[in-house]
């Protein structure tokens, strides 16, 4: 059996599953402002209370130190700057430890057990609190030289727009959760100097306000979706003229409104990308049941692969 931690800004997931990326158990607490080590504190004791595990997966914000295993700097966790995660673990547990930023590690849980089995190349993208994404290319997980492959969070599209990873108009910016909330707050603020009716106006915003408002018929909020969309494509022709992946994934705010997204950016896909690339060329949803967890479980099985 296997045990996995999935480290969140808001919150914590452990659980207990085996190689084939089943979770047998899982539970969820919340972490805010809390200290990293007295959070792997209580992984470790949730860990245990599940049972014996023979290795242990990590899947954390990145951006993330791959061989020296901890953080560096992750935007929007401060107390997690330079927390050595790997060797604090290793003092608690007597077992393969393992660690890898998120978005490498849903990457490869996707290969392995979701959308991309059979595929040889593709790229998850996170669109949760951050934006990241996870490269699999001919076959192999691609990380880089130090982790940071996949870091298309500070890429910047435009030279103005919402805030994320330190820069406006970056990726993140357009495409996490508190970005699309800020890209709804401007348009709300349009909407109050015209006078026209919209949910986000009168709301405590979230991302799943906005996508829901779009999705219910709120033309203000399906503008915001529309462009955030527009700019997801953007993104996606870049890479694909990059690597020519067969596959692009979505991940949370994309698995859960799927046609929010995919309609708008393949509309720039097919205007932006080489023709030859484009043919054939998928953009799907995640089909993982528990993302999260799988993600970590995916990273104990590299683990245990590499001990042996």
């Amino acid at each position: 059996m296997l045990g996995g931690i999935d480290i969140g800004g808001t919150k914590v997931s452990v659980c207990r599953g085996d190689a084939s990326g089943r979770v047998h158990a899982a539970e969820r607490f919340a972490t805010p402002e809390a200290d990293p080590a007295l959070v792997l504190d209580e992984c470790v004791a949730r860990l245990a209370h599940f049972g014996a595990c023979n290795a242990i997966g990590v899947a954390c914000p990145g951006p993330f130190l791959a061989a020296e295993g901890a953080f560096l700097d992750p935007p929007n966790m401060p107390r997690w700057h330079g927390f050595e995660l790997v060797e604090q673990l290793r003092a608690r547990v007597s077992v393969p430890v393992a660690a890898m930023n998120d978005a490498n590690a849903l990457a490869l849980a996707e290969w392995q057990w979701g959308a991309g089995i059979g595929v040889d190349t593709m790229v998850f993208f996170t669109m949760s609190t951050g934006m990241g994404a996870g490269l699999v290319i001919d076959g192999k997980l691609w990380q880089g030289r130090r982790g940071f492959a996949g870091e298309v969070g500070h890429w910047r599209l435009a030279d103005d727009g919402p805030l994320g990873f330190g820069k406006r108009g970056s990726v993140e910016g357009f495409l996490s959760g508190p970005g699309i909330v800020q890209a709804a707050e401007a348009e709300a603020r349009i909407c109050l100097h015209n006078g026209e009716s919209t949910r986000l106006i009168d709301e405590s915003l979230t991302a799943e306000i906005v996508c829901e408002a779009a999705t219910s018929g709120d033309v203000a909020a399906r503008r915001v979706t529309d462009a955030c969309g527009r700019r997801l494509g953007q993104l996606m022709a870049l890479l694909a003229d990059l690597l020519e992946p067969e596959l692009f994934v979505l991940g949370t705010i994309g698995t859960a409104h799927p046609d929010l997204f995919i309609p708008p950016a393949l509309s720039v896909i097919e205007r932006e990308a080489l023709a030859h690339v484009r043919e054939d060329l998928r953009v799907v949803p995640s089909a993982l049941e528990a993302r999260g967890d799988q993600s970590a479980l995916a990273v104990a099985v590299r683990a245990i692969s590499r001990s042996s």
